[in-house]
């Protein structure tokens, strides 16, 4: 692994403290300076990128960011791009979190120790920090559609708080609204969230669990996108069996004539349209969506999804998983 400068990581293992310091602060000031810059495109807050835009279907093997906070999007947590691999060609690399969905082509991803032959149709799991590579020993391209856990972002690993015995029974409230929150003292609010921590934490311990299983793969006969019916189907994510941490992925479909949707937020999330019309309303701005689309959802903004049409409307969802946090970068930089 090369390090900027032609610094490499045994070097590194030779620095003192001192000088690792100073190199370690040198190259975050850089970062940082890129990422204010990454951060200030994110103001431009766009929302929607028309299917004609996107052009999905005529996607080439060389990589073309489809949805990312340098295009002006509001996300922080992962992207969205096309790629793939020329006739003949593979790659080796690591980085975060990653779910490929095959749109064109056929060839091989190999993942540590691991080889899977994909099709179009099929997807895999790229854990983080797995040195893996995309191989297209055919004459035509393998591409792919990609969500990928953002650059310099980090995997959130949950560390629960569980005791066997409680010291000091939690307050009963009559619910969990922050009205009735807002009446506890501090020491009976602090002993409440302590025990919806802990009961989160007992079936955040169960998800863990679940990830050892390491899947990776999802053929297309697995995944019939378009013969599920009404509402949400998971594809990947950690209660299937999936090592992943920073988002999950799911095809949702909107019935036909749905004229009031389900209002809610949520973290960072992209959505694709697979098939049908409908509208998506994020805070107040109103978009009409159709196949080939993309939506992007910034975390904590209100939306919901209508299906006015009679045709069902179903989109792929990369969505940050719940109860993780949004990652914002906050660089120590020098003062102009």
């Amino acid at each position: 692994m090369t390090i900027h400068k032609g610094v490499m990581r045994e070097e590194l293992m030779e620095l003192s403290p001192e000088e690792l310091y100073r190199e370690y602060m040198e190259k975050q000031v850089n970062f940082g300076r890129a990422a204010l810059a990454v951060d200030q495109r994110r103001s431009q807050n766009r929302l929607h990128l028309p299917a004609e835009e996107a052009d999905v279907a005529n996607a080439g093997p060389n990589q073309r960011i489809i949805i990312g906070p340098e295009l002006g999007f509001n996300i922080h947590n992962l992207h969205v791009f096309t790629s793939g691999r020329a006739g003949g060609s593979e790659r080796f690399h690591t980085h975060g979190d990653a779910l490929k969905y095959y749109i064109k082509g056929a060839g091989f991803e190999q993942i540590g120790d691991e080889t899977f032959e994909v099709k179009v149709g099929d997807f895999c799991h790229v854990p983080a920090n797995i040195w893996h590579g995309t191989q297209n020993p055919n004459p035509e391209p393998l591409v792919f559609l990609a969500a990928q856990q953002f650059p310099g972002t980090y995997r959130q690993v949950a560390t629960p708080f569980i005791r066997l015995e409680y010291p000091d029974a939690p307050p009963e409230v009559k619910d969990l609204s922050l009205e009735e929150l807002g009446k506890l003292d501090p020491r009976d609010l602090y002993l409440r969230y302590l025990e919806e921590q802990m009961e989160f934490g007992k079936v955040a311990l169960e998800m863990q669990r679940r990830r050892e299983q390491k899947r990776l793969h999802v053929p297309a006969e697995e995944a019939p996108l378009m013969e599920w019916g009404p509402g949400r189907h998971h594809i990947m994510s950690p209660e299937l069996g999936f090592d992943i941490y920073s988002f999950h992925l799911f095809m949702e479909h909107v019935a036909a004539g749905t004229e009031q949707g389900l209002a809610r937020t949520s973290g960072d999330a992209v959505r694709y349209y697979l098939a049908g019309r409908g509208e998506e309303i994020i805070g107040d701005q109103r978009f009409e969506v159709k196949a080939g689309d993309f939506i992007c959802v910034p975390a904590g903004s209100r939306h919901e999804t209508r299906n006015p049409h009679a045709e069902p409307l179903r989109f792929l969802c990369w969505q940050q998983i719940p109860g993780t946090y949004l990652q914002v970068h906050v660089p120590d930089l020098p003062v102009d």
